[in-house]
């Protein structure tokens, strides 16, 4: 049993959902057993992770997405802490789901959009991922101005992102009203469009 969801759980840091040990063999009352001998720890509904693997917030991610379906992104901080952008970390995962998603847990953060393509999805470190300036725009609702900025020209450092590009998602994805738009829009008018870390002159 613990060799096939070892085997399941690889690319995973260790999480499983249940159905996917069931449909390779192991059942209910085995993962019972299991988790009534503490060798797997249910961390979401039909979630579980093996005790033996050492625990991160990336095995947390890793269970929000398992838990939350195929159609989830990592999204917020913990998409900003994938792309490794200076100072942002997630305590609790952040996740992006289709709005008719009905998931909903106190241990998982969950943001919901009908703009699907405003996403910008893609695969990093094999977890889906919002892409860089969709990130950036959710991270301008949820930082501090300060924290915000050290990330965004963390990012244009390393040349994940640049103003042209910012202000080209903007262009096609910004909505009245949603978070972060306002916030990006003050700093793109702040910074020095070339150089990162630098601010116009007044």
């Amino acid at each position: 049993m613990l060799g096939t969801l070892s085997q399941i759980s690889e690319a995973s840091l260790g999480v499983f959902r249940g159905r996917d040990a069931v449909d390779r063999g192991v059942t209910r009352k085995q993962l019972a057993r299991l988790h009534a001998a503490r060798l797997v720890e249910r961390v979401l509904a039909d979630t579980y992770r093996l005790s033996a693997v050492p625990r991160s917030s990336e095995q947390e991610l890793h269970a929000a997405l398992l838990w939350a379906g195929d159609d989830a992104a990592a999204a917020g901080r913990s998409a900003g802490a994938l792309y490794w952008l200076e100072g942002v970390r997630a305590e609790t995962p952040e996740i992006v789901v289709p709005r008719t998603s009905r998931v909903r847990s106190p241990d998982v953060i969950v943001y919901r959009t009908e703009a699907h393509a405003a996403l910008m999805l893609r695969q990093l470190r094999g977890l889906r991922v919002t892409g860089v300036e969709p990130t950036l725009v959710i991270l301008a609702a949820t930082l501090d101005d300060e924290a915000f900025e050290i990330a965004c020209e963390d990012a244009r450092r390393r040349r994940l992102t640049s103003v042209p590009a910012l202000r080209a998602y903007l262009d096609r994805f910004a909505k009245a009203g949603r978070p972060g738009i306002s916030t990006m829009r003050r700093l793109l008018g702040e910074l020095d469009p070339t150089y990162p870390s630098g601010r116009r002159s007044r």
